[in-house]
């Protein structure tokens, strides 16, 4: 996994050459305040994702902890022409769920409530 500063979105970039025997490439484009809001906060995973971005937080509790953030969504399609499986990547703004014991999840954009 590699990371370098950007200053538009923050982006995933997800590659694998399972046919010619290369392992998985994962390179983040963070922001600059990355490094230190994010990693340095011990908040570059979440629920076992890649954090690109906190995007707000909760300052109700103590310490305060992430409510939204921008994360690495990885997924896997198979191609019966060409290719086999591949693998996909992009960045998806999450809300963070916790619980009482303090346990973080990702709610899904397709999982929230619609309001139509």
């Amino acid at each position: 996994m590699e990371s370098n500063v950007t200053d538009g979105e923050p982006a995933i970039v997800f590659s694998s050459k399972v046919e010619y025997g290369d392992e998985p490439r994962v390179e983040l484009s963070v922001p600059r305040t990355w490094a230190r809001q994010v990693a340095g906060g011990g908040w570059a995973v979440v629920a076992g994702r890649s954090v690109v971005d906190v995007l707000e937080w909760d300052d109700s509790v103590t310490p305060v902890r992430t409510a939204r953030v921008r994360t690495a969504l990885i997924w896997a399609d198979y191609d019966a022409r060409m290719h086999g499986w591949r693998a996909h990547a992009d960045t998806r703004t999450c809300r963070v769920a916790w619980t009482s014991e303090g346990t973080a999840s990702l709610v899904m954009p397709w999982g929230e409530p619609s309001h139509a």
